[in-house]
């Protein structure tokens, strides 16, 4: 007990530790939220919240990666002052230009009829879209910028605001009234964070125009936007192709499934958010051998924390809907879901080695390839084998396999470790993970009872005992050491 008083204290100076406690309250919250969304605007209303959520990410990541490029140059730049604010100025002014195309695009829309999300009557909120997507833009360069800085409250009052918002909407309204308000209340939460980020900004925000700058950014911007854009449009595509090929009804059961399957890995995203500018640093200045010895810790420690919360979660699953039976044809779809987007992080730490070292072309390549083969594989499991809405997500499980075993390979080659199938499979793929995913897979598949997923989680308990036990090592770290996330 001594000895656990001056470590509170520690942890209480900690700005790391209370970045993570003040993203984990906010995750918190947002699950929360997403219950009582589900709740309260019913599969029908649910289903378009969920179409004009798929717009807004849709014109997140159509950003042609100038948020990634800032990132990146002045992430490996830091000590640059000068440079940093040049190219700052010279990025603001490309979001500015990205905005207007954004803008025209909508009033094409309005003008010409395109008949866009008709059947979720998008145009009554499109205005409002409009305006959160451009802000969003901002938002996201911001956001790069004061992480590089290590200036984190901002940053925290930005991801915090919006589930804030979120629940006092719900408080209020209810059904279409409800719709109204979540879509006012994501603009007022984007427009909050940008006033917030402008007025504490630590380089001076003015917008200029330097060509060679402007080429610069916009060529890596480029391959990070195909990279990036392509990535994320892998599972967004599929919601797309769920919400374009089913009824607003069934598209508001994936969107149930889809959100919290994600709430669960966002346990893990605030601790990757602090560390990825500084792993871009360490890759792009360390040795083979250095940076071979710092993706095996980061690795370890994050992709199996991500199964583990995973298969907690399958089994957990079934809880919730003692609470809400409404949404009982999610539950196939939650655990497929959650299967699929946990394959990603079998990639930690690989695509971050490669960006440092510039090779966002070749990612880019591989990200809008797998692109390719999610679109065909969904489009095959609807027209041809007509899959109920539930299945349309194993086009990204295969998707994310091909993806995450090429990102390995391509950086176990840039490491000039052993290149063969053996070698990058039982790295990418360790059988302490796969063992255990392969049956959670087969047991939905083959819709098992709920109380058999305890099986895998048992299997992945013991099989992953001595990594768990080294992951008591990290947790210490992170709460005793103020500069731990400078790795």
């Amino acid at each position: 007990m001594g000895n656990l008083k001056p470590a509170i204290k520690i942890a209480l100076k900690n700005k790391v530790v209370l970045f993570l406690f003040s993203r984990y309250g906010t995750y918190l919250i947002h699950f929360i939220n997403s219950l009582f969304i589900a709740v309260y605007l019913g599969p029908y209303y649910l289903g378009i919240w969920g179409f004009i959520s798929l717009i807004i990410q849709y014109l997140n990541h159509i950003n042609f990666g100038i948020s990634h490029a800032v990132t990146a140059i002045i992430s490996v730049n830091k000590s640059n002052d000068f440079y940093i604010r040049k190219i700052i100025g010279t990025s603001l002014t490309l979001l500015i230009a990205l905005s207007l195309i954004v803008i025209l695009f909508f009033i094409a829309n309005a003008i010409f009829n395109l008949d866009l999300g008709k059947k979720y009557d998008f145009s009554t909120y499109a205005l409002f879209v409009v305006l959160i997507g451009i802000l969003g833009y901002f938002n996201a360069l911001f956001s790069s910028i004061f992480r590089v800085y290590g200036r984190l409250f901002e940053i925290a009052f930005q991801q915090t605001i919006f589930p804030i918002l979120i629940l006092l909407a719900i408080v209020f309204f209810k059904k279409s009234n409800l719709l109204w308000a979540l879509v006012v209340a994501n603009f007022l939460a984007f427009l909050f964070a940008f006033i917030l980020y402008v007025i504490k900004s630590p380089v001076k925000l003015k917008p200029i125009f330097i060509l060679r700058l402007f080429k610069f950014i916009q060529i890596k911007g480029w391959h990070l936007f195909v990279y990036n854009t392509s990535f994320f449009l892998i599972v967004i595509s599929t919601r797309s192709f769920v919400s374009g090929f089913y009824s607003v009804e069934k598209f508001g059961f994936f969107t149930f499934a889809f959100s919290l399957a994600n709430v669960v890995l966002m346990l893990l995203q605030a601790f990757s958010f602090l560390i990825f500018p500084k792993m871009l640093n360490r890759f792009a200045s360390s040795t083979n051998d250095q940076n071979m010895a710092l993706l095996e810790k980061v690795r370890d420690a994050y992709v199996t924390t991500s199964h583990l919360l995973v298969h907690i979660a399958i089994l957990s699953f079934p809880l919730f809907l003692l609470l809400f039976p409404q949404y009982q044809s999610s539950s196939k779809a939650f655990k497929l879901i959650a299967l699929s987007v946990v394959l990603y992080t079998n990639s930690f730490g690989y695509s971050g080695l490669l960006i440092a070292k510039g090779y966002e072309k070749k990612l880019g390549r591989l990200a809008f390839s797998v692109l390719l083969i999610n679109i065909i594989c969904a489009l095959v499991l609807i027209k041809v084998f007509d899959v109920p809405f539930t299945h349309v997500i194993l086009a990204t499980t295969l998707s994310y396999f091909i993806y995450v075993y090429m990102q390995g390979l391509m950086g176990r080659s840039l490491l000039q470790l052993d290149t063969t199938m053996k070698s990058v499979w039982k790295d990418i793929y360790p059988m302490r993970l796969l063992a255990p995913y392969i049956l959670s897979c087969g047991l939905v598949l083959f819709s098992a009872p709920n109380y058999f997923f305890l099986i895998p989680l048992v299997l992945f308990l013991i099989l992953n005992y001595s990594i768990l036990l080294k992951l008591k090592t990290v947790v210490k770290s992170v709460v005793m050491n103020p500069n731990f996330i400078n790795i």
